[in-house]
């Protein structure tokens, strides 16, 4: 059909310049058919779970790598709509339109389309925060290693990008979520680094937790556990121990 190939086009175009906010489900119908028909019809029957199974599982097959591109926390196991196939039925089987991700990202995004330039959340087709450092982390006070994640946009960034960041880690829970990991991380690592405290005191120690961080950062700058390493090392009390007794 002319009028979804014409809807795809309009979805790139709009992702490749930022400006998803601005697009109306109105102008994303199709002719005579209930946004949610569409939906269930095209996608539900045919897509996922019809002849256009192969092209469901091509998209979820094409991926560089395993972890959820929203999140890089939990492995994709799904297929998101960027803008929702009930509300925008003529793309709701447009590849542009189209992300594999977690479970956890895909329920709490739900139905939900940006309105506004600060909270599009990043088309991973299109957009990465990863060419520069912006995902960091600090000790607890007295919390025996537990870490507090949060956003430091680098100041080159652009205002709306960096909203648009803290905007996906706040509505995504990725504070939390990377906290839990870390402290799960930790619970496995504690006797480790508690032998290596005592062979190689706090400077040993320090040492070895910046070639863990230095390690996983290679892999990814914004990794949690990247993250987490190097939080740790900069940490005093931590190095010193207080980890020892949570």
């Amino acid at each position: 059909m002319d009028s979804v190939e014409a809807a795809a086009q309009t979805f790139r175009a709009a992702a490749l310049a930022q400006t998803l906010h601005d697009l109306r489900s109105e102008d994303f119908q199709v002719a005579g058919i209930p946004g949610p028909q569409v939906a269930d019809t095209v996608y539900e029957t045919g897509m996922t779970n019809g002849p256009g199974r192969e092209i469901y599982d091509e998209i979820m097959d094409g991926r560089d790598e395993d972890l959820c591109p929203m999140c890089r926390h939990t492995e994709v196991t799904e297929l998101d709509h960027v803008l929702p196939k009930k509300a925008f039925p003529a793309l709701c089987v447009a590849p542009d339109n189209l992300v594999g991700v977690c479970q956890f990202c895909n329920g709490i995004k739900g139905d939900i389309a940006a309105t506004d330039a600060r909270n599009i959340l990043l088309h991973p087709h299109f957009e990465s925060a990863d060419r520069d450092r912006w995902l960091q982390a600090e000790a607890v006070p007295g919390g025996a290693g537990i870490l507090r994640y949060f956003v430091a946009a680098p100041p080159q960034w652009e205002a709306v990008f960096a909203d648009r960041v803290r905007y996906q880690f706040d509505f995504l829970r990725l504070g939390l979520r990377y906290s839990s990991k870390s402290n799960q991380t930790l619970a496995g690592m504690r006797q480790h680094f508690a032998q290596q405290l005592a062979t190689s005191g706090a400077f040993g120690l320090r040492t070895h937790l910046e070639s863990l961080a230095s390690s996983h950062r290679a892999d990814g700058l914004n990794g949690w556990a990247g993250v987490a390493y190097g939080a740790w090392a900069v940490d005093e009390a931590f190095c010193e121990g207080s980890f020892i007794h949570p």
